[in-house]
């Protein structure tokens, strides 16, 4: 994307050496060059990755805390949690156009940091910031290896079901204590209630270290990435990722993975570029309503309409209207459309 970016940039400066359809720019002539926008679709999708670990002692889990409902393998599953779509422009090298200003003509041409059009005799838009968006995980913190808080009787006897009595029985042992201090059966109460929280919550931890230990422990992260669509046509139900229950959010290509399709259906496709530019015309588009979906086939998970230039009609301004004076045009530099003219 970063490169996207630069190549849009300098979209300006490298038309300017070397011209291309719809553009004739001539030596010595006094050109404004300009684009028009196309929209690129960033596609924001969340997974979450819920990951299953049986406990050391999850044989003895019947025998000493009475329960057969613990993880027995290791397994991993993902699954697509929400989508999200938003929209950017960029300029569209078949829409960048030379306007030579001349007398009764527009001479104070605006356009933004990509040099896409933002009208005429009004201030031009200022560079905004980049926001990349990076992959994020969030997920439980990672239980570390502490020692078992168990006695030496138990820690010296060198038997896997000797450590799972002994941990059963501590485990017992956390709940008579718990039981205590909420029935106030105890030689001392904590002093006050942040005290009494504290250690509530601490016997609560423990208790639930120790049982992890035989009921297994379930881990749920996270995970959002982004994909960028920038369509030239429609789309009807392609590819656009794979759902891997092993490895997540997988190209389109991998077949490990489950397929989720999008939809780009424009209401009405307009003409394509125009393959000469009239330099005394100054160009706007009126933007195509598209509809996007996104789904598995079965279920759609997200469904919006937008205007995309690209699929849009390009309208010349007329001429007479420059001659009026100090006129103003503005234009939506995000969807190319025309915003007023006063």
């Amino acid at each position: 994307m970063k490169k996207l970016f630069l190549l849009s940039a300098l979209l300006v400066i490298s038309l300017m050496a070397k011209a291309q359809a719809p553009l004739n720019l001539s030596e010595g002539e006094s050109t404004l060059v300009y684009s028009l926008p196309k929209t690129v679709f960033c596609i924001e999708v969340e997974t979450e990755k819920v990951t299953q670990k049986p406990g050391v002692f999850y044989r003895y889990s019947e025998r000493y805390l009475a329960t057969n409902k613990v993880i027995t393998e290791e397994k991993t599953n993902y699954r697509v949690k929400s989508i999200q779509v938003k929209t950017r422009a960029i300029p569209d090298p078949a829409r960048t156009y030379a306007f030579v200003p001349g007398s009764g003509k527009a001479s104070k041409l605006s356009v933004n940091f990509q040099g896409i059009l933002c009208g005429v005799n009004v201030p031009s838009e200022a560079e905004k910031p980049s926001s990349q968006v990076a992959s994020s995980v969030l997920a439980d913190s990672p239980q570390t290896n502490a020692l078992l808080p168990l006695g030496e009787e138990y820690m010296m006897a060198g038997s896997q079901a000797k450590l799972a009595e002994g941990a059963a029985k501590q485990i017992y042992r956390i709940r008579e204590s718990r039981l205590g201090l909420l029935t106030a059966d105890v030689d001392k109460l904590p002093a006050d209630g942040d005290s009494f929280k504290s250690m509530l919550a601490g016997l609560n931890k423990m208790e639930a270290e120790l049982t992890e230990l035989f009921v297994g422990k379930t881990t749920t992260e996270t995970q959002t990435q982004t994909l960028y669509l920038t369509p030239s046509a429609a789309i009807s139900n392609e590819v656009l990722f794979r759902l891997s229950a092993l490895k997540g959010l997988v190209p389109a290509d991998d077949l490990s993975g489950a397929p989720y399709y999008i939809s780009v259906v424009p209401a009405t496709v307009g003409v394509g570029a125009k393959s000469k530019s009239d330099k005394n015309e100054l160009y706007y588009v009126l933007p195509a309503s598209t509809q996007l979906s996104i789904g598995d086939g079965v279920n759609t998970i997200y469904s919006n309409q937008y205007f995309v230039p690209q699929f849009g009609k390009i309208v010349a301004i007329p001429e007479s209207t420059f001659k009026q004076a100090n006129v103003k045009v503005q234009v939506d530099s995000q969807t190319g459309r025309l915003l007023s003219v006063e």
